[in-house]
């Protein structure tokens, strides 16, 4: 990218992690070339994304899950389940693995469950 293009890039700040917040970044980050017109920036308080549809477990209640606001996806929400749809084909997986392996490893899942030491309490 050329000093020119990083000057007169747009700048975009996006506040929050929710839905709609990510669901922005994703949908301006599937532009082709879009790091040489956006400088963008995710505002979040705290350190889980997610919003009123985040949640994660509690390892002091035996992995207990705790919901921050209702998760209720009816199938009526098309624009929801395209941008999933989307979000699914970006990562670029084998037909073969499925959606909740994809996402949702062991791994990846507990690291994003634990909270970074200087937010425990």
């Amino acid at each position: 990218m050329s000093s020119t293009s990083a000057t007169s890039r747009k700048k975009i700040a996006i506040l929050g992690g929710g839905v709609g917040a990510m669901t922005t970044a994703f949908e301006l980050t599937q532009e082709p070339g879009w790091q040489d017109k956006y400088e963008i920036t995710v505002y979040q308080l705290g350190w889980r994304l997610g919003g009123k549809g985040a949640s994660g477990r509690d390892p002091d209640q035996g992995s207990r899950i705790l919901e921050h606001g209702l998760h209720v996806w009816a199938g009526y929400y098309d624009n929801a389940f395209r941008v999933m749809r989307e979000c699914y084909d970006a990562l670029q997986r084998p037909p073969s693995v499925p959606i909740r392996e994809a996402i949702f490893q062991h791994e990846l899942h507990r690291k994003i469950d634990s909270p970074p030491l200087e937010h425990r309490r």
